[in-house]
This record gives structure tokens, sequence and C-alpha cells, in this order.
């Protein structure tokens, strides 16, 4: 009979520490619980977020894949490459502007420091658009975005033989699918891109005609053409046709000495071949 008492006691005492052993690694989880919830919520109190509006003025499209970046930076140190404290990235989806919300570790910003935003519009890795004027991160205090203007940078003109869509004087070869040859006009319509001021000027067949346009990569805008008011009855057509196809264009393409000017759908709207500097 006290055996199998002393057998009943040992068992109750091995229960009781096996339920205490549990309640204390249930304590000890619960507590480990608690802890990486504080983590998280103090990694949580600093982030915080930057939102800023990103456009330019030309009035042209972005390549298909183009990117849109906004860069936070230290900017404390004069003369030394500023430092990067956060970034983000997107594929550019229609027209600007571009709104953009940067998250950034509080912890990281230090006081006295200055710090700046950058924005920045690539397109395999070419740079085709960045701010010129120093934006600071926090002069909005995060009560309104800040808006971001970037201005177009200037592709370099590559020496490869190939003639340059700019500053060449492009005749008029062909137009839609017919050619334009002496037979078909006394005087060959052209036009040039001129560089430094972003016009495009030349003749039409009848009236000289100038205006203006944007190039982005391959796309190419013409708009506010305007032509002379000389009045030729055996050109008005072809002229309206060549000044029609000139505001419906949407891209281009540069082919050794030939320049063809597409529509929106890949029509070709004219060819043009380059002419020798006289």
């Amino acid at each position: 009979m006290q055996k199998n008492r002393r057998l009943l006691n040992r068992k109750m005492a091995l229960s009781a520490a096996i339920i205490t052993g549990l309640l204390i690694s249930l304590g000890g989880c619960a507590s480990t619980d608690q802890q990486a919830t504080k983590v998280e919520q103090a990694a949580t109190i600093q982030q915080q977020t930057i939102t800023a509006n990103v456009f330019y003025l030309q009035r042209i499209a972005l390549p298909p894949g183009a990117e849109v970046s906004l860069i936070l930076e230290d900017v404390s140190i004069m003369d030394m490459p500023a430092e990067v404290i956060a970034e983000q990235t997107f594929t550019a989806v229609g027209a600007p502007p571009y709104q953009v919300n940067l998250s950034y570790n509080k912890a990281q910003i230090k006081p006295q420091h200055r710090y700046a935003l950058r924005a920045q519009i690539t397109l395999d890795g070419q740079l085709l658009f960045t701010n010129t004027q120093q934006i600071d991160a926090f002069a909005n205090q995060g009560l309104k975005p800040s808006e971001i203007l970037v201005s177009q940078v200037r592709a370099e003109v590559q020496n490869d033989g190939q003639a340059s869509l700019v500053d060449t004087q492009w005749q008029l070869s062909m137009l839609g699918s017919q050619a334009i040859t002496a037979e078909v006009t006394q005087q060959q319509p052209y036009l040039t891109f001129t560089q430094d001021d972003n016009k495009v000027v030349g003749f039409a067949g009848c009236n000289r005609f100038s205006g203006r346009y944007d190039v982005l990569a391959s796309n190419v805008n013409l708009t506010q053409l305007l032509a002379t008011k000389k009045l030729c009855f055996q050109q008005m057509n072809l002229e309206t046709q060549f000044l029609t196809a000139l505001s419906a264009t949407d891209h281009y393409k540069v082919i050794d000495n030939t320049l063809t000017l597409y529509s929106n759908v890949g029509i070709a709207l004219g060819k043009f071949t380059a002419q020798a500097n006289k």
C-alpha cells in the first residue's frame, strides 16, 4: 500500500515538474514574442515617407520601359559625392506628373545635416531627365508633396558616319507611298531640326514653315507649325499633305543618310535624304 502511494506521489511530482516547465517555456516564448513585436513597432516608427511629384515640360511621351527614380541624399559635405540615404525606382506609366513615395529610416537623418531630393528618368541606363535645382528634402515637412521639375539631358551626337537628326537639311524623297521627284514639284520640300533652340524649319513645296520639336530617344513631336501665306495652285495639295504628315509624326529612325518619320501606329509618313553641307 505504501509502495503504491510512493509511486503515485512520484507521478504527481513528475507531472507538476512537466507542467511547470511548460509554463516557463510558454512564458519565455511570450516574452520573446513581445520583444519581437516591440522591435517591429520601433522599426515602423523609424520608417518615414517623402512624397514627390516628378514632371517635365516637353510635350512628348516617354519611351516604353523608361524608369522614374527619386533619391534622398545627404549633401552636407561640399565637393564630396552625396551619400544616398534611400532610393525608389519604378517604370513610368502614362504622362507626368509621376508621384513617388520614398520610404527612409528616420534614424539615418542627422541633425544639422542637409538633405536633398534628386529625381531622374532613365531608359536602359541612359539618363534622359534630371532636376537641375537642388530640392530641400524636408522643406514641406511632409505637409504636401514636393514638386520636382526635371530637365532633358541632351544626348551626345555620335560621330559614326551616320547623318545626325539635328542640324542636317533633310530633303523629302517620299511622302507616304508617293515618290517626290522633280516631276511632282518644282522645288523639293525639306526640313531642318536646329539643335540650339529646338526649332524645326523648312520649305513645304510652296511656303516656308517653322515650328517647335521635342525629341526623346526615338520619339519626336512637332508642334506649333506655321507657314507663310503664299498661294501656289500646283503645289498646295502636296504642301497640305506634307504639313499634315509632320503634325502626325510620333517617332523617327535614321539609317545612314535616310530619315523616316512614323505615325504612332508605325506607318511611314515620309522619307528624307540628308543633303551635304554647302
